[in-house]
């Protein structure tokens, strides 16, 4: 694995564009949208104050509930893909590489082929998960959006709110950059980008009414234009994604709706998705790459819906979803798909991230609920968090999710959560961003956090895991993208304030447990020793 690295250099034009904004706002302006301009000019203002993000963890008071999870078919995949027996209860982090190679080489395994199975590969590299920032990998003058892999790793893309889009060649191991795109129409900043199934293109969306498309190594100049044509006199798309098949571009939007456009003849789709018409659709995805019809979405109420596009009626008639789940009590900032077609996880402000299985969702006299949501008032692009969300009191009625994940802060921004990848880990871990500044990784056998990576100084919005190589690189509002992969010992570091961190599982005491009656001994089983004989 190569850890040369190499630094973003700020060139001039980098820095020419300190007024941008205010002179997209000064041509925005007219009699009917001075009120909007205003609001923008606010925000930009408030945006570039000094942001400081609190560094204390939150306090989960209630250890993860394994008893549904464990019953399903994910969590007995991801241990038979980790590489982990069977049987086990719990995964064994005390398992010896050394003895293992031992066993394999004197002929003390099953297996006489003399390599390793892929499970025992994974068993391997989840002995290496990233648990340290290594060094900055580049910095910025203005916060960054966006930081993104493409499906075989050789490519890393980000987006500042500077407008600026950076290709990096991360083939290699090294991050060296190829490609420098000045984005167009981008308004507060660049809010998604994903890459075309061929790998060739781009597509990213902003505070404008157009899907673009770019060539990932091309010129510098917008391949397509794609407008919605939307009424609304301000637009926001907050999450677009390419078909499986690379024809279609879908987006969720600031106006309830759902956006479908035809690359090949432009034809535009409106999926009026809520009655109202101010309700943000802030996350949409394709659940399988073979599933070109399927796809889902997670709304500001806190709502994920799945969808069937061969079933959709009237664009100008509220649209009926296949199904609805219930389970979140505030809104959806990120869906990620495991790509099986069954199951999804939705990361939200509720400050919790939870697993969905698609054939299971929360029955039809249950989604009335969704009126009452949000659960409270608060606005977590400046407010606190309310402690209500990190210790909830009941389950709400209709919760059909399958695990739930708690001990990240989700505030300021569409804060993203995605599996680890499926060929290097299993999927056996989740990775977030968080508001503390950190890079949390939950184990999903255990619920419980893996690690907790520090580095960044604000937000981390956005990361991205390397597809086959065990980096982590984050990018934050603190206008910086680090390096993160594995290191020896490094959970012993000493911290910021001079106390000891170790980024094993942040759990409160045994005897609070027992005296509520949530632990369990079967809890703290250790797996069977793993000798590499199944």
């Amino acid at each position: 694995m190569g850890n040369s690295l190499t630094y973003e250099i700020m060139e001039e034009e980098d820095l020419d564009d300190s007024n941008e904004v205010l002179e997209s706002l000064e041509r925005n302006i007219d009699r009917q949208h001075i009120s909007h301009a205003l609001g923008r000019m606010v925000s930009h203002i408030v945006g570039n104050l000094p942001r400081y993000t609190s560094s204390e963890m939150p306090v989960i008071r209630k250890r993860p509930d394994l008893r549904t999870f464990r019953n399903t078919p994910l969590y007995k995949e991801i241990k038979q893909l980790s590489g982990l027996p069977p049987t086990s209860r719990r995964p064994n982090e005390k398992w010896s590489l050394q003895r293992g190679i031992r066993k394999r080489e004197n002929g003390l395994a099953s297996r006489t082929t003399g390599y390793f199975t892929p499970s025992q590969h994974r068993l391997i590299a989840n002995l290496f998960v990233p648990n340290h920032k290594d060094t900055r990998l580049m910095s910025f003058d203005s916060k960054v959006f966006i930081c993104k892999f493409n499906k075989d790793g050789s490519r890393l893309i980000t987006a500042s709110q500077d407008a600026m889009i950076r290709v990096f060649d991360s083939s290699k191991g090294t991050y060296h950059r190829i490609n420098r795109i000045k984005a167009q129409d981008v308004g507060w900043g660049i809010l998604d980008i994903d890459f075309s199934p061929c790998g060739q293109y781009f597509t990213y969306s902003t505070w404008s009414e157009y899907f673009f498309v770019v060539p990932l190594n091309g010129t510098t100049e917008v391949f397509q234009w794609l407008r919605l044509n939307r009424e609304a006199s301000r637009s926001g798309i907050f999450s677009v994604r390419f078909s499986p098949g690379g024809e279609t571009l879908i987006g969720g939007c600031n106006d309830s709706c759902m956006y479908m456009c035809n690359r090949e003849t432009t034809a535009v789709r409106s999926i009026k998705t809520e009655s109202e018409n101010y309700v943000d659709i802030n996350a949409v995805s394709y659940v399988s790459d073979m599933s070109p019809d399927i796809f889902v979405s997670g709304c500001n109420l806190g709502v994920v819906k799945l969808w069937d596009a061969r079933c959709l009626g009237a664009s100008d008639a509220v649209a009926t979803p296949v199904s609805s789940f219930l389970g979140h009590y505030d809104g959806i900032t990120y869906i990620d798909p495991r790509n099986d077609g069954n199951y999804i996880l939705s990361n939200s402000k509720d400050q919790s991230i939870k697993i969905w299985d698609l054939r299971k969702p929360t029955p039809v006299d249950k989604v009335c609920n969704e009126k009452d949501l949000p659960m409270l008032d608060w606005d977590y692009r400046w407010d606190e968090v309310p402690h209500e969300y990190y210790n909830p009191t009941k389950i709400m009625d209709g919760d059909v999710s399958v695990m739930t994940f708690r001990g990240h802060r989700v505030t300021k921004s569409l804060i993203r959560a995605k599996f680890s990848p499926a060929i290097q880990t299993g999927q056996r871990y989740i990775y977030t961003g968080c508001g503390t500044g950190r890079i949390i990784i939950y184990d999903v056998l255990t619920g419980q956090i893996k690690e907790a990576i520090e580095g960044h100084k604000d937000i981390v919005r956005d990361l991205s895991w390397h597809p086959v190589r065990s980096e982590i690189v984050s990018s934050s509002w603190d206008s910086h993208v680090n390096f993160n992969n594995f290191k020896t010992n490094a959970n012993n570091r000493s911290r910021s304030d001079g106390t000891r961190y170790r980024g094993g599982p942040l759990r409160r005491s045994r005897r609070i447990a027992t005296q509520n009656g949530e632990y369990h001994e079967d809890d703290e089983e250790d797996d069977d020793d793993i000798n590499f004989t199944w």
